[in-house]
């Protein structure tokens, strides 16, 4: 396995203003190392989610926008143990995964690069019983009609996590590169409107998010950039709290994070890497 040399942590502090938007200015801190565990299979061209697939080291992943339909068993060394077509649905633009306390997996056809689908979707999708789907369609709870001013776009969408009965998405501010958007929205099937909880100034696009198991912190990744907010118990501002932001030089165009444990994160680029980072 290839570590890569120590990486850079920014102890932040924050600033609220008046719009609640979250602001932060940062002082560099020397932290740990990244580790490469793998090159993904050939199959797996583009992979833009993460998530555990039941067995220690084993994980869910799929390709990007276009690609079939097609949900990916990889281990920790590469290999690829299952590939599963989920029926009766498409490829759009798969952006993220993410996991519930029952096994459930949601796949978020939530991909935006124009800001102007109508056709937001995640799939609810049971392992456990022949990969069954149920669909839930939404739309932003402040999200247009119509086409939007390419300064405005921040309706796009790559990284969301379920937590506590709900799941939450984090948008990717195309216009400005400087703002993520939250939204909170039902984890069941239907037609839902994602409610916006809270936004936050973040350096870059957001391209995967997740929550720990414990439900004491959330990992937001961007390009080059990993940041890690402490959560207050039982609350769904998950912005509210001072973020620590680590420096990734050597993930490349990273486009999926996952908490293989409390303290633990995996991370998987466009380039086919699979990278483990210890907290």
């Amino acid at each position: 396995m290839k570590r890569f040399p120590p990486l850079l942590l920014l102890a932040c502090a924050a600033f609220p203003l008046a719009s609640a938007l979250s602001s932060y200015t940062s002082i560099p801190v020397a932290l740990g190392s990244l580790e490469l565990l793998a090159k993904l299979p050939g199959e797996i061209v583009e992979s833009s989610g993460l998530e555990m697939a039941g067995s220690p080291g084993q994980y869910w992943t799929h390709n990007d926008a276009g690609n079939l339909p097609i949900l990916y068993k990889v281990n920790e060394q590469g290999k690829l143990l299952s590939q599963t077509q989920i029926q009766d649905v498409s490829n759009n633009d798969w952006e993220d995964l993410a996991q519930d306390n029952k096994g459930y997996l949601y796949i978020g056809d939530v991909g935006n690069n124009k800001n102007e689908r109508q056709d937001l979707k995640i799939y609810k999708v049971a392992p456990k019983q022949g990969f069954k789907v149920q669909t839930i369609k939404f739309r932003y709870q402040d999200q247009p009609t119509g086409k939007v001013e390419k300064e405005l776009r921040n309706f796009d969408c790559e990284g969301f996590f379920w937590h506590n009965n709900k799941l939450y998405l984090l948008s990717k501010d195309r216009g400005q590169k400087r703002t993520s958007k939250l939204y909170e929205l039902s984890d069941q099937a239907g037609t839902h409107t994602a409610k916006l909880v809270s936004k936050t100034q973040i350096s870059g696009e957001v391209t995967s998010a997740d929550v720990s198991p414990d439900g004491s912190k959330m990992a937001v990744l961007t390009y080059g950039k990993l940041y890690l907010y402490p959560i207050k118990k039982g609350s769904n501002q998950f912005f509210s709290q001072k973020p620590q932001i680590i420096t990734l030089p050597k993930a490349g165009k990273s486009e999926a994070i996952l908490f293989k444990d409390n303290k633990t994160l995996v991370m998987s680029n466009e380039e086919g890497d699979l990278f483990q980072y210890a907290l």
